[in-house]
């Protein structure tokens, strides 16, 4: 069998085991901050006036307002409760609200907003009764402001641009090492090339690294405190224009969450990171002739701590709740890192070969053809890598194979899924033309713009891929209900 042919079984028996995997989905118990029970049952009547309300949820919440996020009321709004609401000390799924001794029957409303241990933001109006009955509607009136919702366009672009922003990262440290550096390795025809020719080359690779690496690594500074004023308004119930002049309420999430805790974790990584990367631009800038990889023990720090930020993001989200919950973050942080790896340096790839030529004419389309093979390599491994924590995530999420099409989130994953495999066929076309691109000395101007014009299409797929990604975040997993 030719290798192609037997690249072409390995990507097809990828897709059977992932089919495979999808099918024999077990069930799973739920984890989730869902109401599972509560004391007097709601939607019910109780024949007695009862002391308190007792609401047990599934998971561990956070109650940042007392007096706005917990109310108990009568039918005309007013208040019933003899002291505030608080979480339970003994027990930080339950949340108490004490009450006035001796209400009268008729119907009462319980109104909440917690904020989950996996960073949803959980609210509901819900109707009792004291006596004999009816329950009537909870009453509606005189809530507070619910600020932006989960599934808005505010919470959406957030999440969109703090996966873009850490991923981003992510992909040029990768690429810079898996990437541009092996692509430097014995090429018998770069050789070829005078020194003028392949120092003007790793220039420009020097170049674009250090101005992408300062402008990613700002981008996801500030896409973070973009989260952190979205994630307040949301948390508060206020506008996002409020939340970002709130500084109490700000300061409240930060250190009143388990999202705010994870979030100062991922912002001093990522200062760190940046203040790393400023050292070695300057100790490169000092070097007559930097290495394409640079200085190694700095990139090696980098590239931990930007595992460490990955960690941070997955810990806040559906996986810290899943069951085997070190198997499913784990796997979420390689599934992030392997998109990172693949998008990212697709995106990089396609800047290089579309600029290396220009940067150094003749040396130029060799390198950049050496870069596009290259990537070609990681990339498959990193397909194989999403696509293998992808059914793990999945099977963490999901309790049976019917919720793949009979919930939202079901549907997102098919949906996510289908525009993975429409990137991957032009992947597999890409691959190809890399092939016969290797077998030229000189590679053809025309298949390398044909190769680019392809990745940019494959690019746009990806986008689509990190949006749908950004809306899975704030769907509740199938395994909940």
């Amino acid at each position: 069998m030719s290798p192609r042919g037997h690249r072409s079984k390995v990507a097809r028996l990828w897709i059977a085991l992932a089919g495979a995997l999808l099918l024999m989905l077990p069930a799973i118990a739920s984890a989730h901050a869902i109401l599972i029970a509560s004391t007097p049952t709601l939607g019910a009547a109780t024949p007695t006036s009862p002391p308190e309300i007792r609401l047990q949820f599934s998971e561990a919440i956070t109650l940042l307002n007392p007096a706005n996020d917990c109310q108990v009321v009568n039918h005309l709004g007013g208040s019933v409760e003899s002291g505030p609401c608080h979480i339970n000390p003994t027990n930080v799924r339950e949340l108490d609200a004490p009450l006035i001794p001796g209400l009268a029957p008729g119907t009462y409303t319980v109104r909440y907003r917690v904020v989950s241990a996996d960073s949803h933001v959980v609210g509901a109006a819900v109707a009792f009764a004291i006596g004999n009955g009816p329950v009537g509607l909870p009453y509606l009136g005189n809530r507070p402001a619910q600020g932006p919702s989960e599934t808005s366009l505010w919470e959406t672009s957030a999440r969109f641009f703090e996966i873009l922003g850490i991923c981003g990262l992510v992909s040029v440290l990768a690429f810079r090492w898996l990437i541009w550096g092996p692509a430097w390795g014995p090429r018998r025809r770069q050789s070829s090339y005078t020194m003028q020719e392949r120092t003007a080359a790793r220039g420009w690779g020097h170049d674009f690294f250090w101005t992408t690496f300062s402008a990613v690594a700002l981008g996801a500074m500030l896409a973070e405190a973009y989260m952190l004023v979205v994630y307040t308004a949301t948390v508060l119930g206020t506008s996002v224009a409020g939340a970002a002049g709130d500084t109490s309420g700000i300061g409240s999430v930060l250190s009143g969450t388990r999202f705010g805790s994870l979030m100062q974790f991922r912002g001093a990584l990522l200062f760190v990171i940046f203040a790393i990367g400023a050292w070695q631009f300057l100790s490169e800038s000092a070097d007559t002739a930097p290495a394409p990889t640079g200085r190694v023990i700095p990139g090696v720090l980098m590239g931990v701590l930007s595992i460490g930020v990955l960690f941070g993001l997955s810990s806040q989200g559906h996986a810290s709740q899943a069951p085997l919950t070190l198997l499913q973050e784990g796997a979420d942080v390689i599934h992030l890192g392997a998109a990172a790896i693949w998008i990212g340096g697709l995106a990089w790839t396609v800047v290089t070969v579309w600029r290396l030529p220009h940067a150094a004419p003749a040396a130029g389309p060799a390198i950049a053809t050496d870069v596009l093979a290259q990537f070609s390599r990681i990339a498959l491994i990193s397909v194989g890598a999403l696509i293998a924590t992808g059914v793990i995530r999945t099977l963490g999420e999901l309790s049976s194979p019917a919720q793949l099409w009979s919930t939202t989130y079901g549907v997102l994953i098919l949906i996510k899924v289908g525009l993975l495999a429409i990137a991957g066929i032009i992947a597999l076309r890409n691959r190809r033309i890399t092939h016969a691109l290797e077998r030229h000395t000189t590679p053809h101007q025309a298949a390398l713009r044909t190769v680019r014009n392809a990745a940019l299409v494959e690019i746009t797929v990806a986008i689509a891929i990190v949006v749908v990604a950004a809306l899975l975040v704030a769907e509740i997993p199938g395994r909940v209900g």
